[in-house]
């Protein structure tokens, strides 16, 4: 399925670059992805809102507001299950703008952008907004619109916010019977669905049985992937013969393979891990467990990469900013020299006003002369201050003086990385705008610290935070350097947060990895070069901050062997490294 929605966000890609060429095609292939987003069950909601930014762009360039309002409604539920609310509170102001503005005859999108309301407030928790909203919907319905889709959503979404049994069976027996009359099989799924978890949290299992099997034939018609891990899921949770668990987690996990999605996968290893261990088997109980834990783990990376999609965009859009000021200040600088080199031309007059005028026009030339010198100076010491924000010091010299630089190999430096414990989390509690601004705050003073204690900053990945010393110039003092930049940017830390916690706001924690060792460096690319290192050395000062613990520096065995009679060390002992097997490893401090 995820496959699927990939397919769905390369086809938004190449609408952009047809538009010119057969505009009724383009209309044609972006209505078709419309409806495959709304009847997409992924909750891959990124590609989603991507996908909708390039419908939205042609929509509106097609002068087809009704598709522009109903795209703004299904992006804002994207956004609101993404946690960006405001976006989606936006997305949403505009649709209801537009359609104020009678830009669009349909009056079906009344009620869908009441609903879209509705959707958005339960999700805020606001639950008399949102029931307010679905009334507004319901009411704002006429009994004559033959497509009664958003009628059904209406009382199925009502359902939800009751919490009495019999409330909410009275709705969603509303929305499945329209369902049924106008054969809207994803519908009759989800509310027999819905029927069966309500009965199943009243504590009638043998009902919410009987309703989720009734929902399994309709889901396996469908090929519904995602709803068939979530009814064996259940129907597990719901048995107590150890043979039908067992049966009913293998097919759990069988559809959520199918439909890609690793949350649920994780989902369904966990609970086979907690069957085995409550039938006595603990060694494959452990298994199951490890299998959920790695899949733990490629979740927590698809979600820090997803988080600094959006940094990433802006950083590459400030890059090409600086990029063209650096050509504006070169062409400048190329004007003024041209400018200096220009002769005077004078007409012939009388001896002493052509003198008085040849003096004049000297003096003149001679101040403008010293003025563009100095303008000349100012803006070659910008580009150079440009060159050493890139580069370190000599690897800049050499660049300017012979085009290029090698890249050289060094025996002896200490690698220092740094890493935010749970950035994603706070992705959530911070606003795009104060998240970076945290991340600016912490890596300015990380700055400040590295230049005071000799180091070279090599780069910033997202949240991490990369340095060395002994390089490009050696330093026979390079562990310990590295070591009290480590120890300055801890203490810094410990700081914040306590700052932070003293004004209730959320908060960074570090992760502090160091090794000593031989590496390659030098600049890589042609346009936007970048100085950057290599080698086992690097790789392996990734580990240590990988290994380490909030607020801990943790060093391998080369380091502590340059530094242990100067700092107090405490053995971790071997610890399982990544692709490097057991390794020592020490805290420092």
């Amino acid at each position: 399925m995820i496959t699927h929605l990939k397919r769905i966000l390369a086809i938004c890609s190449l609408l952009i670059l047809w538009t010119n060429l057969s505009a009724q095609k383009n209309q044609l292939w972006a209505d078709s992805v419309l409806h495959s987003l709304r009847s997409n069950a992924s909750s891959n909601y990124g590609y989603k809102i991507k996908c909708c930014d390039t419908l939205l762009y042609l929509f509106n360039k097609n002068a087809d507001y009704c598709n522009w309002i109903k795209t703004l409604t299904y992006q804002s539920y994207y956004l609101a299950n993404k946690g960006s609310y405001k976006d989606a509170l936006y997305s949403l102001y505009l649709a209801n703008k537009k359609y104020r503005q009678n830009a669009c005859n349909n009056a079906m999108l009344l009620p869908e952008i009441y609903l879209a309301y509705g959707n958005l407030y339960i999700s805020l928790k606001e639950n008399s907004k949102a029931i307010y909203y679905l009334k507004k919907g319901l009411d704002s319905w006429k009994t004559e619109w033959s497509d009664k889709e958003i009628l059904i959503d209406l009382y199925y979404t009502k359902a939800y916010l009751y919490s009495t049994l019999d409330s909410q069976l009275y709705y969603y027996q509303l929305a499945y019977q329209i369902a049924l009359e106008t054969h809207n099989v994803k519908f009759q799924e989800l509310t027999l669905r819905n029927i069966g978890s309500a009965y199943a949290v009243s504590g009638q299992n043998e009902l919410a049985k009987t309703y989720l099997k009734r929902t399994l034939n309709l889901a396996l018609k469908r090929n519904a992937y995602t709803t068939l891990f979530y009814l064996y899921n259940n129907l597990a949770g719901l048995s107590s013969n150890n043979k039908l668990v067992s049966n009913y987690i293998d097919s759990a996990i069988y559809f959520a393979t199918l439909s890609g999605d690793l949350q649920d996968l994780q989902m369904a290893y966990q609970n086979r891990a907690l069957f085995y261990s409550n039938t006595g088997q603990y060694e494959k109980g452990y298994k199951q467990l490890w299998k959920s834990q790695e899949l733990k783990d490629s979740l927590f990376n698809i979600d820090k990469i997803n988080a600094f999609a959006e940094m990433e965009q802006k950083y590459e859009s400030e890059k090409k900013a600086n990029e063209i000021k650096l050509l504006q200040r070169e062409k400048y600088i190329a004007n003024l020299k041209a400018s200096r080199n220009l002769g005077i031309n004078f007409g012939l007059g009388g001896a002493l006003v052509g003198f008085i005028f040849v003096a004049l026009a000297f003096y003149s030339q001679n101040k403008k002369k010293q003025k563009l010198n100095t303008e000349l100076s100012i803006e070659k010491k910008k580009s150079d201050d440009l060159l050493l924000n890139i580069l370190p010091g000599e690897i800049a010299e050499e660049l300017k003086q012979k085009g290029s630089a090698e890249a050289k190999l060094y025996d002896h430096v200490t690698v220092l990385f740094t890493d935010f414990i749970d950035f994603t989390g706070m992705s959530v509690k911070l606003n795009a705008k104060d998240l970076v601004a945290e991340i600016h705050h912490c890596f300015k003073e990380f700055d400040r610290i590295i230049m005071e204690q000799g180091l070279e900053k090599i780069k910033t990945i997202g949240d991490a935070y990369i340095a060395v010393c002994g390089l490009p110039a050696e330093d026979k003092y390079h562990a310990r350097k590295v070591i009290k930049a480590a120890i300055a940017i801890k203490e810094f830390m410990i700081t914040y947060k306590a700052e932070r916690q003293t004004n209730d706001k959320p908060f960074f924690e570090l992760r502090i990895g160091v090794n000593s060792g031989p590496l390659v460096a030098g600049i890589v690319g042609v346009k936007k070069f970048a100085y950057d290192i290599w080698g086992d050395t690097v790789n392996l000062a990734a580990r240590m901050e990988q290994n380490s613990e909030a607020g801990k520096i943790n060093i391998s065995g080369p380091t502590y062997e340059l530094i242990k009679d100067e700092f107090t060390c405490e053995y971790r002992g071997k610890i399982a490294a990544k692709n490097k097997g057991e390794i020592d490893m020490y805290f420092v401090g």
